[in-house]
């Protein structure tokens, strides 16, 4: 009997440039999914207290806001996550310009 190998058959490991990309296309599927996140976060106060009377009003407030800069907040760091592997197009915008214009 021949020993057998548990790992014949599987995909080689991934190279760095593979996991590069999938690592930008997962970056870019996050930034794709952040106004769907930032519309449900900014619906919910209106559907969980919409039952209740006016003093309700200060902590839906507060959680609008928080709300509001925590979806801006990712969202700059998701931009910059996706921008950080962009290498700069040659003959891109700025390209060959000279100091005096």
């Amino acid at each position: 009997m021949s020993a057998r190998d548990p790992f014949r058959g599987m995909a080689p490991a991934a190279s760095a440039a593979q996991r590069r990309a999938q690592d930008r296309a997962r970056r870019t599927d996050a930034a794709r999914l952040l106004p769907l996140l930032g519309a449900v976060l900014l619906i919910a106060p209106d559907l969980v207290l919409s039952g209740r009377g006016a003093g309700a009003t200060a902590p839906g407030l507060v959680y609008l806001f928080a709300a509001w800069a925590g979806v801006i907040a990712l969202a700059a760091l998701i931009a910059r996550a996706v921008n950080r592997d962009r290498d700069p197009a040659p003959g891109g915008p700025g390209a060959g310009e000279g100091e005096g214009g």
